[in-house]
């Protein structure tokens, strides 16, 4: 898979009379207007790497604008090559999130993962009206392995308690430093009435680590009085150059413990997440998220990696400029 580049992303286009949009104005926004929003409240994400803090998440700014083409969402920026009213396929760029486990400030502070790999919360809010030429986002709820064994490998849990009295072996000061990569492919997208589906086949743009990434989400809306709910789910693979950029170890980052190089392979990271959103006025909406991912093998059998996945949760208020 390691020249794979093709990748997938939904933007289907409805009028006033669309059903999903009477129904559901929240989904959609008017073609050719930007969409402004900050979530304010309280969220943390749990920091899988040895040693490494958890990452709080305070403030989650979102921009949008969709126009007959061209379309920006907060991380990610595209053009729509072709598109019918329930499908589409689209040249994308967006942000890798990996980094942000090696950083105190980093896009993770900012942003959530969501269904099909964007990173965004919720669309504008229920009270906005439903106009002609309304269209459907990306879907910002969504934003990616499953189970082997947990925590790094057995073999440095013993290498550590072994040498514990000469200190950490691996901490990540002594790491070389993780950037942010640039991913750039092809979207496809498929929506029908609550559910949607993506696809994303990316490749690294600025050469960072010259890897691959593909994103699959599934996402399903529905809605009980004033409360609406998305649950979605999915995977993301990447590729080796990928995953050994963040998660492996060369031998200048363990000069005291060369036994603990680590050259990863690729991985599969599955995830799930669940939005609860409850509009309040015009302007405010409440919203809870829950977002759970489970690394593959390769990235849990690094001797950087102490756990299993990652968790994010984040309550508060979303302001719709």
């Amino acid at each position: 898979m390691a020249g794979l580049l093709s990748a997938l992303f939904w933007v289907p286009i409805a009028g006033a009379a669309d059903p999903h949009c009477q129904e559901h104005p929240s989904d959609c926004i008017a073609v050719g207007e930007w969409q402004v929003s900050l979530g304010v409240g309280l969220g943390g994400r749990t920091n899988p790497l040895v040693g490494g803090d958890d990452i709080p998440v305070l403030l989650l700014p979102q921009a949008s604008y969709y126009g007959e083409r061209f379309f920006f969402d907060t991380t990610t920026v595209g053009f729509t090559l072709l598109e019918t009213p329930r499908q589409s396929l689209s040249l994308v760029s967006t942000l890798g999130l990996d980094h942000m486990y090696f950083n105190d400030l980093s896009l993770g502070n900012f942003v959530i993962e969501g269904a099909g790999g964007s990173y965004a919360l919720s669309a504008a809010p229920s009270e906005q009206n439903v106009t002609d030429d309304m269209i459907v986002p990306e879907d910002n709820t969504n934003t990616p392995n499953t189970t082997d064994k947990d925590g790094p490998s057995e073999f440095f849990h013993k290498t550590v308690n072994a040498t514990s009295e000469r200190g950490d072996l691996v901490t990540l000061d002594n790491l070389s430093p993780r950037r942010m990569a640039v991913l750039g492919g092809l979207e496809y997208s498929v929506y029908y009435q609550n559910t949607g589906l993506s696809l994303q086949a990316l490749s690294d743009l600025i050469a960072v680590h010259g890897g691959q990434e593909v994103r699959f989400g599934v996402d399903h809306r529905f809605q009980q009085g004033q409360n609406e709910y998305t649950l979605a789910g999915g995977f993301v693979w990447q590729g080796d150059e990928l995953v050994d950029y963040y998660y492996g170890l060369d031998a200048g980052e363990v000069e005291q413990a060369p036994e603990l190089q680590y050259q990863a392979d690729d991985s599969v990271t599955p995830y799930l997440r669940l939005d609860w959103r409850r509009p309040l006025s015009k302007r405010w909406t409440l919203q809870a998220t829950l977002h759970q991912k489970w690394f593959g093998s390769a990235i849990k059998d690094s001797p950087l990696v102490d756990r299993s996945g990652s968790s994010t949760v984040f309550i508060g208020g979303i302001y719709h400029f």
